[in-house]
């Protein structure tokens, strides 16, 4: 039974670790989407000006600011995309697995430990029956 419990014990480690490593991922998306909005404020107030300067003169008002909110769109895009993309830690992994093995030797252990102790139990109570059935029948045997 002692088994069980320490199973269990690193059942729940290995899970703390696996959501440890699941918030510092977690933490590294929010900041590349933290990345993603700071790229598209720069881009709508540097580059709208500097690129549709540029383009003006080349293609006119309507044209240049078109031009301007593609090139917007497209630097949103990829910041999207880097935040967006789902790589799970090598440590959230591991840390999973052990906690998965931990769990499977915790239920093992405990049916074992159960059938092992509960065997002779069981046997007593067997025995006991036995013997008060026929009192427990009020004396008649068939």
């Amino acid at each position: 039974m002692l088994r069980t419990f320490s199973l269990v014990g690193m059942a729940a480690q290995a899970e703390g670790r696996r959501l440890k490593a699941k918030a510092s991922a977690t933490g590294t998306r929010m900041a590349f989407y933290a990345g993603a909005g700071v790229m598209g404020l720069a881009a709508f107030v540097v580059l709208h000006f500097v690129l549709w300067f540029i383009a003006r003169n080349s293609f006119g008002t309507v044209v240049s600011s078109l031009l301007v909110m593609v090139f917007d769109l497209v630097l949103a895009g990829i910041c999207v995309f880097l935040a967006s993309r789902n790589t799970t830690a090598r440590e959230e992994i591991e840390a999973q697995a052990v906690r998965n093995v931990a769990l499977t030797g915790a239920a093992q252990s405990a049916v074992s430990g159960f059938t092992t102790q509960a065997g002779p139990l069981m046997a007593l109570a067997g025995i006991a029956i036995a013997a008060l059935w026929p009192k427990l029948r009020g004396g008649r045997r068939l």
